[in-house]
């Protein structure tokens, strides 16, 4: 038992003197023309990205490696709050589907056949999916087009060796909102967005950017709440901007 605890923690130890380590980063000289470019064109992304169907796996852990849920699921969506998810089971049966729209949602599930419906709730994809996100903040990510807005203003721009650039981002008040770090290529690598206090809200990475036709776009995304919830996607058959009907944000006449 001895040996296999000393052997599992050489092993950790040699993982951890091996890992490549971030490049670090210096601060970018003002003349440098690179944050208005990288801010221009992901204003354009973000402006372009107003819908998306594919399919997905959802894996959220709780803060201490809890697992909360592991699951297949159809997600359409539409800025800035049309949801559909369709939970499905291992041979793709439809567990549940949730939908939302103009402020309501309807939440139906297979096993009771159990309907629910009313005004969008705070805690709704906590309750369903274990993500302390609204709806909209959901769509936004998803999208990898979050809604900065029109009053932010670069505060902080630091660059690394290798191309990558890091841009700290004010709201109106001044105080720290987002921060973004874009790589060599110019695709967002993540951000994370903090609160009037200063505090982190959330942290979302994005990866496996293939091209979708319109653009390059990511498949996999992973997402670190305040609560220190830790939610991955990954995404397949992914459609940008499809013509959804109002229909699909329905399930029953309203």
């Amino acid at each position: 038992m001895r040996r296999s605890a000393l052997t599992a923690l050489a092993v950790a130890l040699a993982s951890f003197a091996c890992r490549t380590p971030l490049p670090p980063l210096a601060p970018l000289a003002p003349e440098d023309p690179r944050p208005a470019q990288l801010l221009a064109s992901f204003a354009v992304e973000v402006e372009a990205r107003r819908g998306l169907r594919g399919r997905a796996r959802l894996s959220v852990d709780a803060a201490g490696g809890d697992v909360r849920l592991r699951g297949k699921q159809v997600i359409v969506l539409e800025k800035p709050e049309r949801l559909r998810v369709e939970i499905k089971a291992l041979f793709d049966q439809t567990l549940a589907v949730l939908v939302t729209d103009a402020g309501q949602f309807e939440l139906l599930r297979a096993d009771d056949q159990s309907y629910r419906r009313g005004a969008i709730e705070p805690g709704l994809l906590w309750e369903t999916a274990w993500l302390d996100l609204t709806p909209s903040d959901a769509i936004e990510l998803l999208l990898a087009a979050p809604s900065i807005g029109e009053r932010a203003t670069l505060r902080a721009a630091r660059g690394d060796a290798e191309g990558g650039v890091e841009l700290d981002l004010a709201g109106g008040d001044g105080q720290l909102g987002w921060r973004l770090r874009f790589d060599a290529e110019g695709r967002l690598s993540w951000l994370e967005r903090f609160d009037a206090a200063g505090t982190r809200e959330w942290r979302v990475e994005y990866s496996d950017y293939i091209d979708v036709g319109a653009s390059m776009f990511p498949h996999r995304l992973r997402l670190i709440t305040a609560a220190d919830t830790r939610a991955e996607v990954k995404l397949s058959d992914v459609e940008l901007n499809p013509e959804l009907p109002g229909e699909l944000f329905r399930l029953r006449p309203r």
